[in-house]
């Protein structure tokens, strides 16, 4: 048997290991479970900011499906790492806005002022 570290620098080797397929399904459940809240909380509150967190768990939560798609051989592993780095693109942006967002309305609104 390899040793671990060996499997991670060989693309697709662990392709259908047990322990990949339930890594995979714990980390999809729960970002699923964590873009479901976040997604709560924007219904609840209805602000841009939120929205914005909400799409970025969203984004989180779509990395598991892009894994399960690789495991089980409809992306390669090219397109498996392409689409992940889009995906972190894409959380990294909609974060930032937020955080944006938040504090151009917090000047607009006097919050913090001295």
């Amino acid at each position: 048997m390899e040793p671990p570290w060996n499997l991670a620098l060989v693309p697709g080797h662990v392709q259908g290991s047990p322990w990949m397929t339930a890594v995979v399904v714990l980390a999809g459940v729960s970002s699923v479970t964590l873009a479901a809240l976040g997604v709560a909380v924007f219904l609840r509150r209805r602000t841009r900011s939120h929205l914005l967190v909400a799409l970025a768990l969203l984004a989180f939560a779509s990395r598991a499906a892009v894994a399960a798609l690789t495991l089980t051989g409809v992306l390669s592993e090219f397109d498996h790492h392409v689409v992940e780095h889009l995906l972190d693109l894409v959380m990294a942006g909609l974060v930032l806005a937020a955080i944006y967002y938040a504090r151009s309305i917090e000047r607009e609104a006097g919050v913090n002022d001295p």
